[in-house]
């Protein structure tokens, strides 16, 4: 224990104000936050997400007395914009008082004095600095509201996946010609060994504020999975998944705007060029091995991709583990599922970890570490800094 962890009481309360939130139970929430907040009357997150739960309940105008005072205890944080533009729209004369000015003037200062050229990263995306999107669970899918010319689509959100990424059908569904004539490669999924034929469209894709309109779009000749928006869109931002909220938090990279952080970790990752793939360093049964990042692997907290792999990383197959079939983006394949004693990633130790080990699938990749791992924890990616920082929910 150290002195940043805050008293086993508050902890409890805090915890449970979460938990109601989750379950919609928003009177109970703003009980417990109200109660948490007596004592952590700093506590920025925990005030925002009271502010949600009064504005779910209809209580507007305590719920703009709380967005107005994240904003004025930290106003140059994330959370602090995002608290700015709700009260936008609940208290029009809001953008009147300095202090949403000075919220203004001094990100646009910060942006001014530390943004750099970032690799990679699309000049044609439109929008503003940061924004949020509301997302849908599916089973452990984020799905992702996304328009593609103009026509809506749920995309799951795949930090595994190099590209957004759909099948032919899957964009005549809504209304979209299909690409024609001779495909631009082959491609393959994490089920099975099968090549898919792709082609590439050029695309508008909006994503909540935010729309790419030179976008890449990947288009298999068919696709058994969900549609994946990947990292030729994320790649331009620093995101956190708030998954008490079933939130996503956009901003771009580069800004410089400052965070808090102080009451979580960090967790330092590679980034691999390659599909901008996230490489981070776990220890599963007490072996050590670097894992990728795949918050779209629904399937479970790791997949291996053969039962030599699941071996080297102190995982092997037991010899009672139930098969079962895995759908990817390649079509369906066959799977050992069991689980494993204990996996360690940075502050994250579980025990009982499902894990599948997949049969008839090769592959030179790292094991997935999948979005399932992260239950209970909010994430943000920061590809600037390179770190994840996780804070416990």
């Amino acid at each position: 224990m150290t002195s940043a962890i805050l008293p086993s009481l508050a902890l409890t309360k805090i915890q449970e104000a979460y938990q109601y939130y989750q379950q919609r139970k928003f009177n109970e929430a703003v009980t417990a936050f109200d109660a948490h907040l007596q004592t952590n009357p700093r506590d920025t997150n925990a005030i925002y997400y009271d502010a949600i739960c009064n504005q779910q309940l209809g209580k507007t105008s305590r719920a703009i007395v709380l967005y107005k005072q994240v904003v004025g205890l930290n106003p140059t944080s994330a959370i602090a914009g995002y608290a700015a533009s709700v009260l936008t729209k609940l208290d029009p004369s809001f953008q009147r008082p300095s202090l949403l000015a000075a919220f203004t003037a001094t990100q646009r200062a910060t942006r001014a004095a530390t943004t750099l050229p970032t690799q990679n990263a699309s000049s044609s995306i439109q929008g503003p600095d940061e924004g949020a999107v509301y997302y849908k669970a599916s089973g452990q899918d984020i799905m992702i509201p996304v328009e593609i010319n103009g026509r809506s689509i749920q995309m799951a959100l795949d930090t595994g996946s190099p590209d957004i990424y759909l099948g032919k059908e899957q964009l005549s569904e809504i209304g979209i010609r299909a690409p024609e004539g001779p495909p631009k490669g082959e491609t393959g999924g994490a089920s099975n060994n099968a090549q898919i034929p792709f082609w590439e469209i050029k695309a508008q894709v909006k994503v909540g504020p935010f729309t790419d309109t030179n976008a890449t779009v990947t288009v298999a000749a068919s696709n058994d999975a969900e549609p994946l928006l990947g990292q030729s869109f994320l790649q331009n931002f620093q995101y956190s998944v708030d998954r008490a909220a079933h939130c996503v938090r956009f901003q771009r990279k580069g800004l410089g705007i400052q965070q808090q952080h102080s009451s979580g970790y960090e967790l330092p990752f590679t980034l691999r060029e390659s599909g901008n793939r996230i490489i981070v360093e776990g220890e599963i049964n007490g072996k050590k091995g670097p894992l990728m990042l795949d918050t779209g692997n629904a399937a479970a907290g790791i997949s291996f991709n053969d039962p030599a792999q699941a071996t080297k990383y102190g995982a092997p197959v037991p010899t009672d583990a139930r098969v079962q079939t895995v759908d990817g983006v390649s079509g369906s394949g066959q799977a050992y599922s069991y689980h494993v004693n204990r996996v360690r990633v940075g502050p994250i130790d579980r025990t009982n970890v499902r894990v599948i080990t997949d049969i008839d699938h090769d592959d030179n990749e790292e094991p997935l570490l999948g979005h399932e791992f992260f239950e209970g924890w909010q994430y943000t990616i920061d590809l600037k800094q390179k770190v994840i920082h996780l804070l416990r929910r």
